[in-house]
């Protein structure tokens, strides 16, 4: 069956033309809605769930923990592009606290707000919503996380890529004592990067100390409090896992009078805006926030349109500024 992207595609117009065609917005022209409405029928194109209706279609983005650090930061730009993204196909965007409901399933949450899509950010894998995404029957997007479901797009950073390229940056530097400052130990994004760093660490034959790993939760305050921790070890440098946690890093071994990064490297990832701001600017990888959720609302549009969930890997880059001294 034909889609709107495909109809965008040969009429050589921009999806959201089409699909503001279809629901009668007052900017596109009469003669231009003829042509799509004509092109459409000779695709076979038929209108899907809440296509053609007079109402503001809605789409809600769960959040779970919403009052955590991180979730105000990597995943609110996240969900500030997807927002945007959504509005330009006329998608009201509800945002929803998923630990508040946890007496309904998920299934039931959609069906009674009559959301027409939906997508979850923040959740781990102990999270008690985490086992029903396997089974739920509704168009959705999950970030950061991975789940079997022919309805669900899952939308991930490269954690692997990532965090491989933190750690060669910092074995190059020749530091030998590096610190490890991970988050929440359910995530599977901290067992990712964690698991990227001790490899190439020994692929680089160099000697992992697990003693040297501190685990928090992503948070800022978890960041001052592993950075003050691997200090007492004697670390040359700390990797982070998010840059929230650098960032509380950094500010903590601050007020030790502890230089960065004369005394001591702070790498992070994710490349929230503060990162460019913070002294030292910090080192990290950039993952594309505003492409990222972006392209959420555009998977599961596709859905809503009638696709299958696909998987994603953002590709991340990295980003050299301040906070890594050479040891050489």
């Amino acid at each position: 069956m034909a889609k709107i992207k495909d109809i965008a595609k040969k009429m050589n117009l921009s999806v959201s033309t089409v699909y503001k065609a279809f629901n009668g917005a007052a900017d596109i022209n009469e003669e231009t809605r003829k042509n799509i409405y004509k092109t459409a029928q000779e695709m076979g194109y038929i209108p899907v769930g809440s296509h053609l209706k007079a109402e503001m279609k809605r789409v809600c983005v769960f959040l779970s923990h919403m009052e955590r650090p991180h979730v105000t930061m990597f995943s609110y730009e996240i969900v500030l592009a997807f927002r945007r993204e959504a509005m330009k196909y006329g998608y009201e965007v509800v945002i929803k606290e998923l630990e508040d409901e946890k007496s309904l399933h998920l299934n039931q949450i959609v069906r009674d707000n009559k959301f027409d899509g939906c997508m979850v950010v923040g959740i781990n894998t102990e999270n008690f919503y985490y086992k029903q995404l396997e089974t739920v029957d509704f168009p959705c997007v999950l970030i950061d996380n991975y789940v079997d479901n022919p309805c669900i797009s899952c939308l991930s950073a490269d954690n692997f890529l990532g965090m491989m390229l933190i750690a060669d940056l910092l074995l190059k530097a020749g530091h030998e004592k590096i610190g490890f400052i991970n988050g929440e130990y359910d995530s599977i994004t901290s067992k990712e990067r964690l698991a990227s760093f001790v490899g190439e660490l020994t692929r680089q034959n160099h000697h992992f100390d697990p003693s040297l790993v501190f685990n928090g939760d992503f948070s800022e305050q978890s960041g001052a409090e592993g950075a003050e921790e691997l200090l007492k070890k004697g670390v040359s440098a700390i990797c982070c896992a998010s840059d929230s946690m650098a960032v509380g890093a950094i500010r903590r071994l601050g007020s030790l009078g502890v230089r960065v990064p004369e005394d001591v490297s702070i790498t992070g990832f994710d490349d929230i805006q503060l990162a460019d701001y913070i002294v030292p600017r910090l080192t990290t990888v950039h993952i594309d926030t505003n492409g990222m959720g972006a392209r959420a609302f555009d998977c599961l549009l596709d859905i809503m349109e009638g696709g299958t969930g696909i998987k994603i890997l953002e590709k991340p880059r990295l980003m050299e500024r301040d906070s890594v001294a050479s040891l050489m």
